[in-house]
């Protein structure tokens, strides 16, 4: 299982400078973000190589694309820009050097992406999510690339045994899913995060692409987002479900300044060489 980061998560002036200084905070691969100063990755291909070729000149690999959006945007308008845009990320992923693109499906919600909504809940937003996951996980199978969801809380997608349903409604080899186990707690349901976890993994283990490394502590109802260690998950939890069902793809850690991406990544190799070990 290989460590590492979202690519913003090091700074620098020019690509070439992110990837040599990720290389040296003990980076083994990255979730990449398109959004680079100075470059436009969407239009421009010498800007797409030369960002690929960056990690590629110091053995970063780049393990997934960011490319979340609100998948089921209401305004029509603005769904088809956001459809739009995600096509055309799948379209390009292969020239970032990766065959990952991973989103969050959406919520209902106007005015925030990652904030509930009423009728994330209802089977019309269910029968919606259903539509635009098998149009974009079909113009993933045509790419021969992947789409991996990231179930989170306040979204359509609002739980490990509800991506399991979408699997198996949507039934195609190239949709995939994202642990992110902090997003996958709610207040209410925090104390009981071992077991959700676990729950996770044992359901969608054949389907995993992507784990991420984050952790949470709510804060008068506000959930404040934290490197996993840092918050109120069980860490061990994580690590054990991860290799307990074999995951060998990428861990992600999230939520860090730049200057703790070294003990955050040695947190996460000590403990996953322990739970490997037996400890």
């Amino acid at each position: 299982m290989k460590v590492g980061v979202f690519s913003d998560a090091i700074g620098g002036d020019s690509p070439e400078i992110v990837a040599e200084r990720t290389r040296a905070a003990g980076v083994e691969v990255v979730q990449l973000r398109t959004t680079w100063p100075g470059l436009d990755l969407l239009e421009c291909a010498a800007d797409r190589s030369r960002v690929r070729r960056a990690y590629e000149g110091v053995g970063i690999g780049v393990a997934a694309l960011a490319a979340y959006c609100n998948l089921l945007e209401p305004d029509p308008e603005r769904r088809s820009r956001i459809h739009e845009r995600i096509e055309r990320l799948i379209r390009l992923a292969p020239e970032l050097g990766t065959d990952l693109i991973v989103t969050e499906t959406g919520t209902l919600n106007t005015d925030d992406n990652w904030a509930d909504h009423p009728r994330n809940r209802t089977a019309d937003a269910w029968a919606d999510l259903v539509e635009v996951t098998g149009r974009l996980a079909r113009l993933c199978e045509q790419q021969g690339l992947r789409l991996a969801y990231e179930p989170y809380v306040n979204t359509v997608l609002h739980s490990a045994p509800a991506a399991r349903r979408l699997a198996d409604e949507v039934a195609s080899p190239a949709l995939y899913f994202v642990l992110d186990a902090a997003g996958l707690m709610t207040p209410e349901t925090l104390p009981a995060n071992r077991e959700i976890t676990a729950a996770a993994c044992a359901l969608l283990g054949d389907r995993l692409a992507l784990a991420h490394a984050d952790d949470l502590r709510y804060e008068n109802g506000s959930a404040r987002w934290l490197p996993l260690g840092w918050g109120d998950l069980d860490a061990g939890a994580v690590f054990a479900g991860l290799v307990g069902i074999g995951f060998d793809g990428a861990l992600i850690v999230e939520h860090l300044k730049e200057s703790l991406v070294p003990e955050a990544l040695a947190f996460c190799r000590e403990r996953l060489a322990q739970v490997e070990g037996g400890g």
